[in-house]
């Protein structure tokens, strides 16, 4: 987890099926832009990252704790990650994960952060379109480049972590000749 955002590491990638026994399901229950913090055993304790679209299908140890907005919630996760991030709002998470850093989990000690609420659905929108715009601009831009080097096999794709190495000698020659 760095500068916000999950590094899928594709070295350290694990089959389909180990996944598969570890979530109890054929899936993650992961959702894009789902918050994630590390609590115990990372140097990023405390910071919450943001998984982009794409990533949710990860495995991930039981030392973060995965925040996501309530069906019944006027906000999303971009003001959640707003709220988050404010210094009022740090002060209380940094008592509550740092408490625990010597044990399993922060349990249910989470909920007693107390974040501002906005009145209404507009207002929190307005406050965190900052961080809406930033991250659904990245996710796009992440998609743009990825369905461009998907149309040629000419590249590395270093997101996915799924290359292949076909012979492209005459792609590369007919990109490269004006």
């Amino acid at each position: 987890m760095r500068a916000g955002l999950v590094n899928i590491n594709p070295t350290n990638q694990v089959p389909l099926q180990t996944a598969e026994r570890y979530w109890r399901s054929s899936t993650s229950g992961l959702l894009a832009y789902d918050l994630i913090c590390p609590e115990r055993a990372s140097r990023n304790i405390g910071d919450f990252c943001i998984l982009m679209p794409g990533q949710e299908q990860i495995l991930l140890t039981k030392e973060v704790i995965i925040l996501r907005a309530g069906d019944r919630a006027y906000f999303d996760q971009f003001y959640l990650l707003w709220a988050m991030t404010l210094k009022i709002v740090r002060t209380q998470w940094n008592r509550i994960v740092f408490m625990q850093t010597n044990r399993e989990d922060v349990g249910k000690r989470y909920l007693e952060i107390e974040l501002p609420l906005a009145p209404n659905q507009a207002r929190a929108n307005e406050v965190s379109e900052i961080f809406r715009r930033y991250f659904t601009t990245l996710a796009s831009e992440r998609e743009r480049l990825r369905n461009y080097l998907d149309t040629s096999k000419a590249h590395h794709f270093f997101i996915s972590g799924a290359e292949q190495i076909p012979d492209i000698d005459e792609e590369i020659e007919q990109m490269l000749t004006p």
